[in-house]
């Protein structure tokens, strides 16, 4: 049986906020007037932030300034993900107006104006977005197109495509201008993850129900304050340095933690959620990385590493030799006899520098299953009396975990793990 194993228990399960809700959800509102294809566009305004970085000075808050600095950015998005063919001709876009539009909620959506002007009055209509599917494969637009005096509402995805034969005329083209002026102003967004209602009539989906661990504005969040904190590490002098290298390493097991826990949770439900933290992480120079091993992912330490070197009797030092260790043991193959005994060394090192320590429960469990594996090994070698020697040491730790920590989690997983140690 694999050592991790023997320290399920050890690992409490994170408190995760749950709510239903449906993957992040555009819309727009497409008109056609005679050779003119009009669409007023809003996107989740953190979802397009964690893909083009519209947020420049990380604060956290999407300007003015910023918004107009990214428009370049924002038009060859728009026009990646929208596709328009009139009259069997594609027709390129212009991007009149960008903006932020708050919903009743004051939820936040990227908000653009797109005119599309074919060489003669549309007659044949084909429209087809995707937008947002690099974050969520499955994402919809919920549109309402008016086009001939006729208004529907449409949902956008990665396959569906909308198409009308369209044959105006000078009635419905003037019925369209006076609908078309009425209610362009008056499309009424639901927030984001929930079904909307539009110019009175409600749009019905069935709502998705899912346990959010990994998400889309958790992730952008993260990954800004891993590049603020990697900004101040290089440019802040003590004791300000210090502290954000230790909470570089803070936010950066945090992320990896979350991202076992969405696999855990959903498999690859995330997958390019995920793919993009490992990309982001990696242009950060914050090693987060999959062990193929062991099938988790792991961060490498390097800021608490250099947090112990810069401040070896720091505030924070006991918590990030112990986060260290913790990484060693959990990645170890626990095959090779010189490691073992060296990882050993270091806990008892540990606990003697820090005997007050709140997670020594968990260290002296992992101390226990250390013990466990050299007398599997010794016994192995054929060196019985360092074998027998072994067992006596992950028994004692088994004992003083139970004896100091009772009803822990802790204490649980040594019982257990003194059953395998029973001599028959």
């Amino acid at each position: 049986m694999q050592r991790v194993l023997w320290t399920a228990a050890v690992v409490a399960a994170t408190a995760v906020a749950v709510s239903a809700h449906a993957n992040s959800v555009s819309y727009a509102r497409y008109s056609v007037e005679g050779r003119t294809v009009h669409a007023v566009i809003r996107l989740p305004l953190d979802d397009v932030d964690l893909l083009l970085r519209l947020d420049r000075d990380l604060d956290g808050q999407v300007s003015g300034e910023e918004l107009d600095a990214s428009t370049v950015a924002i038009r060859a998005y728009l026009a990646k993900h929208m596709r328009v063919v009139a009259n069997g001709e594609p027709i390129a876009e212009s991007l009149e107006r960008v903006g932020i539009w708050r919903d009743g909620s004051a939820f936040q959506y990227l908000e653009g104006d797109v005119s599309f002007q074919a060489v003669r009055a549309v007659g044949q209509l084909s429209m087809h977005t995707d937008f947002l599917t690099e974050l969520y494969p499955s994402h919809r637009t919920l549109a309402q197109i008016s086009a001939a005096g006729h208004q529907e509402p449409f949902t956008f995805d990665a396959a569906a495509t909308y198409q009308r034969r369209i044959t105006p005329d000078r009635a419905t083209t003037v019925a369209i201008v006076v609908v078309g002026v009425a209610i362009l102003g008056l499309l009424v967004m639901a927030r984001r993850r929930t079904m909307g209602a539009a110019i009175g009539m409600v749009l019905v989906a069935a709502a998705a129900q899912a346990d959010v661990i990994m998400s889309a504005p958790a992730l952008n969040a993260t990954l800004k304050t891993l590049e603020r904190l990697k900004r101040q590490t290089a440019a802040s002098v003590k004791p300000d340095r210090e502290e954000a290298l230790f909470q570089l390493g803070v936010d950066a097991d945090g992320l990896a933690s979350i991202m076992n826990l969405e696999v855990e949770s959903h498999g690859m439900q995330e997958r390019e959620l995920l793919d993009l933290a490992l990309s982001r992480t990696k242009e950060l120079g914050v090693g987060v990385a999959y062990n193929r091993d062991k099938k988790k992912f792991f961060y490498d330490g390097a800021a608490f590493a250099e947090y112990l070197k810069e401040a070896p009797r720091g505030a924070h030092a006991a918590a990030a030799e112990f986060k260290l260790l913790s990484y060693r043991f959990y990645q170890s193959s626990a095959t090779d006899i010189a490691a073992l005994v060296a990882a050993v060394d270091a806990k008892k090192r540990f606990l003697a520098r820090y005997p007050g320590f709140g997670a020594n429960a968990e260290l002296r469990l992992y101390l226990a299953v250390d013990y466990r594996d050299l007398h599997r090994r010794y016994l192995e070698a054929g060196d019985d009396a360092n074998a027998a020697t072994c067992r006596q040491l992950a028994r004692a730790e088994c004992l003083r975990i139970v004896r100091q920590y009772p009803r822990t989690e802790q204490a649980d997983a040594a019982r257990q793990l003194l059953r395998g140690l029973t001599v028959n």
